[in-house]
């Protein structure tokens, strides 16, 4: 192997929306003088045939390049379709000698396992490191392949980036980030923001990303509805907020609220997936999801302005610590170079 590694993320196309393409993203500018990370699409949102002629494509480009092949594939695996498509770019990975691993991003990638447990082992038994967003997920791999090494790892976030966001077009005291849908607890929130509004009569939230399984013609009085917004003017916005909320079902480890806390604004959320490893300390209030515990959090956090303050400023120093892309990237480096 040559002392610069060259590392292949496969998975999303990096130029398209998403948690998982901002992730990948991210890693290719590794500020690491011994890394020189590329990207490999296996699938676009738009896609027809989910992925297979993308996927096809990678496999090629691996089985030609017998001298340029690179000495890391890097899969980003959610669950479903991606243990097809990007587990069948690890085998063959893995057959070519090339070194594999895997992050984990899926928000049901415990449920999926326990269906899958026959395909989840064959995909994950061929990657010499497995890197969790936390440990629940990092303990359901060691319980199905209890030799693969596993390195919890948490998704970077651009601090330079986010320091450089625009002027937003929209402010909101509270602001939500996602698929304006049930998984994401968007129905939570419109349920609690009466009560809040009862304690803060000029409060306002912004509802913020793509329409899902709930209307949003009908918001009560200071919740309005902002649409997709482009990634830069959702960070601008972020920026603004007083306090970020994300009441979700279902989540692994949401950019939403990493992204939150490395722009200094406290985090209302619900313990789901790998969220329930934060806690005050970082910046985070964990709330179950009623609507009532829910407005009682946002409302105290609104009324204490110095409080909201405080935690921001922890979620900013913690997040510089353990998000940055240089911290993720060295993390990465440090466990590709031990393997």
């Amino acid at each position: 192997m040559s002392e610069e590694l060259h590392v292949v993320h496969v998975g999303p196309d990096a130029g398209t929306a998403g948690g998982m393409a901002t992730v990948i993203t991210l890693l290719t500018r590794s500020p690491d003088p011994g890394v020189r990370a590329t990207t490999a699409a296996t699938w676009t949102p738009s896609s027809r045939d989910h992925g297979l002629t993308a996927t096809l494509g990678v496999l090629a480009r691996l089985l030609r390049s017998r001298d340029r092949r690179p000495d890391w594939v890097h899969a980003h695996l959610s669950e479903g379709g991606s243990f097809v498509r990007e587990g069948a770019v690890l085998l063959v990975a893995r057959a070519l000698g090339i070194r594999t691993a895997a992050t984990l991003h899926g928000a049901r990638f415990g449920e999926f396992s326990e269906r899958h447990p026959r395909l989840v082992r064959r995909v994950l038994d061929a990657c010499r490191l497995v890197f969790p967003l936390g440990p629940h997920a990092g303990a359901r791999v060691a319980a199905l392949c209890p030799d693969t090494p596993v390195r919890p790892v948490l998704n970077p976030v651009d601090l330079d980036e986010l320091r450089t966001a625009p002027a937003p077009p929209h402010t909101a005291d509270v602001v939500f980030g996602g698929v304006v849908g049930h998984r994401k607890g968007v129905d939570r929130l419109v349920a609690a923001w009466p009560e809040v509004r009862r304690r803060h009569p000029r409060a306002t939230c912004l509802l913020c990303g793509p329409p899902g399984d709930l209307p949003v013609t009908d918001l009560p009085e200071g919740m309005s509805y902002a649409g997709a917004l482009s990634r830069a003017e959702l960070l601008g916005v972020l920026r603004s907020a007083r306090v970020a909320c994300l009441p979700s079902r279902d989540e692994a480890l949401p950019m939403f609220v990493l992204e939150s806390l490395a722009l200094g604004v406290p985090v209302v959320t619900t313990p789901v997936g790998e969220i329930d490893q934060l806690g005050e300390e970082q910046g985070v209030a964990l709330v179950d999801g009623d609507p009532a515990g829910l407005a009682a959090r946002l409302g105290d956090l609104l009324a204490d302005p110095l409080t909201c303050a405080a935690w921001g400023a922890r979620g900013l120093a913690w997040a510089q610590e353990h998000c940055s892309v240089e911290a993720v990237s060295r993390a990465l480096a440090t466990s590709y170079r031990a393997a």
